[in-house]
């Protein structure tokens, strides 16, 4: 029993070893994020085995860990017990991964940016030189992938986030400004150009920044267009685009929410 326990521990460990380095080797240049990804999916995404049957590696061997150890348990083989229910623990754990990201893949739109201004939006302009696989410019009139309605990009974004539109600022176009650069530095973002925005009626400002994801280190262009307004307010429009990848699992919304609330607070 003890050597089973061993065994199916050490599986389960080391798949779980899969998924935490994914990200941390893509952030660092090990790999790129591709291969990360499939560490990931290899090791969570069902695979035949035999007789047709498919089940995923990881909650396998975790599975198999808990049922061993509490065996082990009731054989009053202690130590092999903690062994197979640490080893299970930690599977399971590293589990929630690949569970988090399935569900945030199925609940967003094929996409890999948002906009609040889909006839201008805001320019990637300092960034766009900056590696990438997606290209600086905005295209949202291109079809979404694989999508069984045929959306197009803008559509795709319109349908899922409605609620992401230009903030219509009660606060001159300084103090929205000003307001403006505090929440994007708030939010951990990086700016890679601060100055007057160019093509805009009566004057206008612009910030551009970059976020970076804490574990695969995935770089996403953040843009801010502030436009002052007759009656004095300032109209915001906002741009959030991954460098790479197909799908961003809905990270750019996310981020353009996080600033608008921020931003509303503050002003």
């Amino acid at each position: 029993m003890k050597w089973a326990v061993r065994i199916v521990s050490i599986a389960a460990i080391g798949l779980a070893l899969a998924i935490v380095v994914a990200g941390p080797g893509t952030r660092f240049g090990l790999w790129d994020y591709g291969t990360g990804l499939s560490l990931i999916r290899n090791v969570s995404a069902p695979k035949e085995i035999f007789g047709g049957v498919a089940l995923p590696p990881l909650f396998t061997a975790a599975a198999l860990a808990l049922i061993l150890g509490l065996v082990s348990a009731f054989m009053r083989q202690r130590g092999a017990a903690a062994l197979g229910i640490i080893a299970a623990l930690v599977a399971g754990a590293s589990g929630f991964v690949p569970i988090k990201m399935k569900a945030a893949f199925e609940g967003n739109p094929f996409i890999h940016e948002v906009t609040t201004d889909f006839d201008n939006p805001p320019a990637i302009v300092a960034a766009a030189n900056e590696p990438r696989k997606n290209p600086a410019e905005y295209r949202g009139m291109d079809k979404v992938p694989n999508d069984p309605n045929g959306l197009i990009v803008a559509d795709a974004q319109r349908l899922a986030f409605p609620d992401i539109a230009p903030i219509l600022a009660e606060a001159d176009l300084t103090t929205a400004t000003a307001v403006a650069k505090d929440v994007v530095t708030a939010m951990g973002m990086k700016i890679l150009a601060d100055g007057p925005a160019d093509n805009v009626a009566g004057g206008g400002w612009r910030i551009e920044a970059v976020a970076t994801s804490f574990w695969f280190g995935f770089k996403d262009d953040f843009i801010v267009r502030l436009t002052p307004m007759e009656d004095g307010r300032t109209k915001i429009d906002l741009r959030s685009k991954s460098r790479v990848g197909g799908s961003d699992l809905g990270a750019n919304a996310a981020r353009v929410r996080d600033f608008m609330e921020r931003f509303n607070a503050a002003i």
